[in-house]
């Protein structure tokens, strides 16, 4: 008798999609009763972050046994509180505040520290806490698909040549889905791990080049991922930041944390990875196997950078290059120091100062665009050119030979660890 009360006194509960009538006594029994209720929930402790936190929420602290249930209630919810603010025009200034969010996508290696990066240094410093919105890898969506919970993360490894397409095209999907529930977020700075770009230049192609990924199956990834990406602007970043450890210190730390799906993957691999990103993010070196030793240019491209990244951040360009990333900058970050962030906290602050400065320097570009070429003014256009033959090109034309790069040191992203 009780339960037909509840469900009469809270009708408009059960037209959520995943409300049924006992997931809607446990909402009750919560205070959640109706769906205003449920939307000022989400707008209190949900907007502007993962969907996946309100998931959890709905499963831990309601009592949502099912977490399909779970996911389609947080959708529901966030569409309808989504509507809702395009709708009321007083919600002018989130709008803007949307529309001039900066995206960065964290990009490195398996094992780099991707994860610790943005949870240690983004979410833990004053410089960085209070601007980003981090939006981790949704390696729970590989490890959890469908009602059956298959793990494709684990059957691509486990069986690669057999699900390699398979999950590469998953993956993308959760990349879209991913950019989608974070974009509602009102923090001015999104710091997404990983993208569709380096699926495509890293990945896709060791996978590829691997024989696990054959020619008709890469023809039709490359036949949707273009026209998808053009039509999809959320998930071209405004900046990479690229986190850069050798392979073999990437394979101590992927030993070290053993994440049961990756026991099979071989240093061989992350060579074959570190070398993709090389080629892709930091091309001067590619073929040199991770050695960290690289360039600082004397005559760098941008005199509006802060000293501090001054010698780190380089613009994509190359015929290699997708085009809608072409001249995009990022960011690079030294990742080879076992530092301990718990401990060492100007160590933390030294990199948040970084990622800090790189967001002010995009912001400022993006406030005012570049002028077209040929106008007069290169202070805006990227004045080093990366040709795929090992060389520069410095602005005044002047050519900057491969042997010299040889003698050049690549400076600590870390200041304190230099000297």
């Amino acid at each position: 008798m009780g339960s037909t009360a509840l469900i009469i006194g809270n009708p408009d509960l059960l037209t959520i999609p995943g409300v049924g009538p006992r997931n809607l006594i446990k909402l009750v029994e919560k205070g959640i009763g109706g769906v205003a209720e449920l939307k000022k929930l989400y707008r209190d402790k949900f907007f502007g972050k993962s969907s996946q936190k309100m998931v959890e929420f709905l499963q831990s602290c309601v009592g949502i046994i099912h977490k399909n249930h779970a996911e389609s209630i947080t959708t529901y919810i966030k569409e309808s509180v989504d509507e809702e603010l395009k709708e009321d025009s007083s919600n002018s200034d989130v709008k803007q505040v949307q529309k001039k969010r900066i995206t960065f996508c964290v990009e490195g290696n398996i094992s780099v520290g991707k994860t610790t990066f943005l949870q240690r240094i983004a979410n833990e410093t004053l410089e960085l806490r209070d601007l980003v919105e981090i939006v981790p890898e949704p390696i729970d969506k590989w490890q959890d698909v469908g009602p059956d919970h298959f793990n494709i993360l684990d059957a691509f490894y486990a069986e690669p040549q057999r699900y390699a397409y398979t999950f590469q095209n998953y993956v993308f999907v959760t990349r879209v889905m991913q950019e989608r529930e974070s974009s509602g977020g009102i923090k001015p700075l999104r710091l997404m791990e990983r993208s569709v770009f380096s699926d495509r230049m890293v990945f896709v192609r060791a996978v590829h080049e691997a024989n696990w990924m054959n020619e008709m199956e890469i023809s039709i990834y490359d036949s949707w991922f273009d026209p998808v990406v053009s039509c999809l602007p959320g998930l071209i970043p405004d900046g990479f930041i690229y986190l850069r450890a050798s392979p073999d210190t990437c394979h101590k730390r992927m030993q070290l944390r053993k994440r049961t799906e990756e026991g099979g993957v071989s240093l061989e691999y992350l060579h074959d990875l570190h070398e993709k990103h090389e080629s892709w993010l930091f091309p001067f070196q590619s073929g040199n196997h991770g050695v960290l030793s690289v360039s600082k240019l004397p005559l760098h491209m941008d005199s509006t950078l802060h000293p501090d990244i001054r010698d780190r951040v380089f613009y994509l360009e190359g015929d290699h290059m997708h085009s809608s990333i072409q001249r995009v900058p990022a960011l690079i970050l030294d990742c080879e120091p076992n530092i301990d962030f718990s401990r060492d906290i100007e160590a933390k602050r030294q990199y948040a100062r970084q990622v800090a400065e790189f967001f002010e320097f995009v912001k400022k570009k993006k406030e005012v665009p570049s002028l077209e070429a040929g106008e007069g003014d290169t202070s805006c256009r990227p004045q080093v050119l990366l040709p795929q033959n090992g060389e520069l090109w410095v602005p005044d034309g002047k050519h900057f030979p491969e042997s010299a790069l040889k003698s050049l040191d690549f400076s600590r992203a870390m200041s304190f660890m230099s000297g």
